[in-house]
This record gives structure tokens, C-alpha cells and sequence, in this order.
């Protein structure tokens, strides 16, 4: 994972930084590897032109990259999202695999639709349902939904999540016994906000999705550097 974590950002600042790294990320590949990105396109078309039509991609790998940075991402909130996904055909011709429902996290089926049919360009989902992210993020005024937020692609859905964090102790404490975090494991997390903390916000991206991503390999494993594998490490 590659995290940034940023002094003084809120939830705003966070998804500021997130769209321009990304854009940054692969428009320094297509400006310095152009001719790799052409094999790539090519052997996905070759890869891809015996398949059913619909198990195809939408896009061209370029044409999928340039989808990226050549359109400001489009940023919407998870209850919208939830409304704009219980208005789509898919889900009223029950073509969804996972259901739809405020409080319950979103599948990869759901965020592709945003991206590929309803916006037609990246989306950043923000404020989810408090009770499915973790107790160190921030909780908004509404008390119902935290101040996380996910980037999501065309092709493969999140390519990054992340989160103002919780810098008020009393809000900390009380979400950490919600969630049942015990604080005597978590001692030193409290005392970090225990006098004071400024507000921070920051996210993880998966780098070997993002390579996924740009590389238009359609399994993962085809760009681990090091493959993970049960009884693969020798310590």
C-alpha cells in the first residue's frame, strides 16, 4: 500500500489529493512509457476478442487511462449513491448479484455501474454508514456516517479508500467502545489525541492494483512483485 497521511486535511483536502495522485500516477506512464502501454492495449484486444461481448471490457486500455486523467472525478456522497443505484435498470430488472441497501457496503458490481454507466467518469463515494468502517474515522454531525471516503475506477471499482481521522479523544473513546475495541490494547492510539490532535486525513492505494490498473492485466496476480502465497515466506 502507498499511504499518505496529511496534517490539517479534512475530508475534502483528502479527496483532493487522491484525485491528483492519481492523475499524476498515470500520466507519467503515458507520457514516459507510450510505446508499452501500446503492446499492452494491443494484447488486450487479442486477449479479449474471443470473449462474449458482454465480458468484455468498455474500453480500450488507453482509452481507459485517459478516462482517468482527462476527467475531474466525480464526487458524490454513499446515501446518493445508494439512490442513484435503487433508481438504475440493473436494479430494478434484479441484474445486481448483491443487494442495494443503505448501511450495507457497496460491491464491485455497484461502484462499476457509477463509474462506467451513471457518471462516465471516476467517482468518489464519501460519509459511509459509521458501522461499516473502522472507529478511528471521523464522525460527521449527523452521527450516523463517518467522513471515509473510496475512489473508484472503471474495470476493477476502488483503486483507493481513506478517511479524515478521529482527533477528538471523547469521540475516539466512544467509538472505540462501540465497536468493542478494548482500549488497553489501543492505549497509545488514545494518547496520542489525549491533549489535543491536529485534524488528519489520509488514504492507502493499492499499488499493485493501480499497476493492475494501468497495465490492463486481468488477474492481480500477474503484477505481484512478490507473491504472497500461504507457506511461500521462510520467516
Amino acid at each position: 500500500m502507498i499511504e499518505p497521511e496529511m496534517a490539517f486535511f479534512d475530508i475534502h483536502d483528502n479527496m483532493d489529493l487522491a484525485e491528483a495522485f492519481c492523475k499524476y500516477l498515470i500520466q507519467y506512464v503515458i507520457d514516459h512509457n507510450y510505446a508499452d502501454l501500446e503492446a499492452l492495449d494491443q494484447r488486450l484486444q487479442e486477449e479479449e476478442k474471443n470473449l462474449p461481448k458482454e465480458k468484455r471490457r468498455p474500453m480500450g486500455l488507453i482509452e481507459q487511462l485517459r478516462f482517468v486523467t482527462d476527467n475531474p472525478f466525480e464526487r458524490i456522497t454513499y446515501t446518493e449513491a445508494v439512490h442513484l443505484l435503487e433508481q438504475s435498470k440493473p436494479y430494478k430488472k434484479g441484474q445486481f448479484e448483491f443487494p442495494v441497501e443503505w448501511g450495507r457496503d457497496l460491491q464491485a458490481e455497484h461502484e462499476r455501474y457509477l463509474v462506467e454507466k451513471e457518471f462516465q467518469k471516476p467517482v468518489i463515494v464519501r460519509n459511509y454508514p459509521k458501522e461499516i468502517k473502522a472507529f478511528y474515522m471521523r464522525l460527521n454531525e449527523d452521527q450516523k456516517t463517518v467522513a471515509a471516503m473510496d475512489v473508484l475506477f472503471p474495470g476493477i471499482g476502488e483503486v483507493i479508500g481513506g478517511s479524515q481521522r478521529e482527533e477528538r479523544y471523547d469521540q475516539l473513546l466512544s467509538r472505540m467502545h462501540e465497536a468493542h475495541v478494548p482500549e488497553e490494547d489501543l492505549w497509545w492510539y488514545l494518547e496520542l489525541r489525549k491533549f489535543g490532535g491536529a485534524p488528519h486525513s489520509g488514504f492507502g492505494l493499492g499499488f499493485e492494483r493501480m499497476v493492475q490498473f494501468i497495465t490492463g492485466m486481468s488477474n492481480i496476480r500477474d503484477v505481484i512483485a512478490f507473491p504472497r502465497t500461504p507457506g511461500s515466506a521462510d520467516f
